[in-house]
């Protein structure tokens, strides 16, 4: 896993005091790293446009395009002019070279976004919008330094600039993981800012998740018997098809034993038990999907000495604060209407989805500081974990799972793996993981998949 920064101005001071490196230097860095990812992507002599702010962004912009001229036809817009000092540094240099500065948009192999980045404030304006609409119509590589402009720290303009590469300076940046940015942000490179990110990054407690992060439960040991790899219990209520897929994706991803607590054993798949009550080895236990208003006594699960996952309807019901408080290895899977309740019902805070969506990660924080012990699996195009000081960020999540039951399949994925004795918050890391990859190998239509397809693909990870 690799670390993820939310602001890395202090990093930057950091090599000013500590490592002796100037401001210039690190933009002569971010530049240059800048110019070949270009160069990555066309030939020479090729024409590249690189739309400038008047800030920082804008100055790295301006040293790129020094360092391209005459090797490439390089087009230099400045709508705003310049302003900070180095912006007003680099432009000088760019015109000692012989560059030139233009006012229209040009026919280009690659257009560059240098106008804002991370800089933003507030939404762009008119004229800015004007101008990232029509590069974004462009059918040509377009490269974004640093985050897309358009994108601040929690909100989007009205126009973002659609990049295919983004070059996040120094560091990974949280603004890059909000769900609202993956629409814009591409592949993401990391420039080197005059030091190895070894150096220039402190110790950060967020973290972007890698697919060598999933630790699959394979089967090492010989003598075992079904009852080695535990025994997964789900509640089923109303809507008793979630419980199933629950279950199968909770067989197939290693629970020796599998069980749905239900009323009616019909259409229950023949490898799954049926059971009236909690069996006595369960060691892991899931409710929620599908419940709806099916009678459950809840003060069954208070201080169990089973992992305790919980999803879905479960979150509408007030009683779900009593659980995180008196369980100790707790799982929610909330997707982020059910965040909104799930905050409300534990007395944190009254928010509606789309404030959470402007800004997951300061409220996954603010439930983490109140509920350190418990695991947050909250569900989106990039899925958040939280553990006590620490999050996980996966981005390997794909708009394939965006099916009804798709979640039923993670909560019995992630139970299963609780069952087979990880802790809550490793059976959420590895499940995640492993519920992306299962949809990313799938060879249907991308809108074709169903949660058994999900299922079906954990056997071949």
């Amino acid at each position: 896993m690799k670390q993820v920064f939310k602001e890395v101005i202090t990093l930057d001071k950091r090599c000013y005091e500590e490592f002796a490196l100037s401001e210039d230097i690190l933009m002569e860095h971010a530049a240059n790293h800048l110019a070949l990812v270009i160069k990555s992507h066309v030939e020479p002599k090729s024409d590249i446009y690189i739309l400038c702010g008047p800030g920082n962004n804008g100055g790295d912009g301006l040293a790129c395009a020094r360092i391209l001229y005459k090797q490439y036809n390089v087009h230099v817009c400045l709508p705003y002019g310049v302003k900070s000092k180095m912006a007003r540094l680099q432009l000088k240099r760019y015109e000692k070279v012989g560059g030139v500065v233009i006012q229209d948009i040009v026919e280009s192999k690659v257009f560059v976004d240098a106008l804002f980045g991370s800089g933003l404030s507030k939404k762009l304006d008119i004229q800015a919008c004007k101008i990232i609409n029509e590069l974004n119509k462009k059918d040509a590589i377009k490269i974004s330094c640093d985050i897309p402009s358009g994108l601040g720290e929690d909100f989007i303009s009205d126009e973002v600039f659609k990049a295919d590469v983004s070059v996040s300076m120094g560091a990974l940046k949280l603004s890059f993981f909000e769900d609202y940015a993956k629409e814009y942000i591409g592949d993401i490179e990391v420039a080197d800012l005059g030091v190895s990110r070894d150096i220039y990054e402190n110790t950060s407690n967020i973290h972007l998740l890698e697919i060598e992060d999933m630790k699959l439960p394979l089967r090492t040991k010989q003598n075992t018997n079904k009852g080695t790899f535990g025994h997964t219990c789900i509640i089923s209520g109303e809507k008793k098809g979630a419980a199933v897929l629950c279950a199968t994706a909770a067989m197939n991803f290693g629970s020796g034993l599998v069980s749905i607590l239900a009323n009616e054993t019909e259409n229950i798949p023949s490898f799954i038990m049926s059971s009236s009550k909690i069996p006595k080895n369960c060691t892991a236990l899931v409710i929620g999907m599908g419940l709806g208003n099916a009678e459950f006594d809840l003060k069954l699960l208070i201080n169990s000495e089973f992992g305790l996952v919980i999803d879905a309807d479960l979150f509408y019901k007030p009683f779900i604060k009593t659980l995180i408080e008196k369980n100790q290895d707790v799982v929610l899977t909330p997707h982020p209407k059910e965040f909104a309740l799930l905050l409300e019902n534990c007395g944190i805070i009254k928010v509606d989805t789309k404030t959470i969506q402007a800004n997951r990660f300061k409220f996954v924080q603010m439930f983490a500081n109140k509920y350190p012990k418990t695991t947050l699996v909250l569900k989106g195009a990039n899925t958040i974990i939280s553990n006590g000081a620490h999050m996980y960020i996966s981005t390997l999540g794909t708009n394939i799972l965006s099916k009804g039951g798709s979640g039923d399949v993670l909560s019995g994925m992630i139970s299963a793996l609780m069952a087979q004795g990880y802790s809550g918050k490793h059976a959420a890391i590895t499940s995640v993981l492993a519920h992306a990859m299962s949809a990313k190998k799938l060879t249907c239509r991308n809108y074709a998949m169903n949660p058994l397809d999900l299922c079906e693909g954990i056997k071949y990870l």
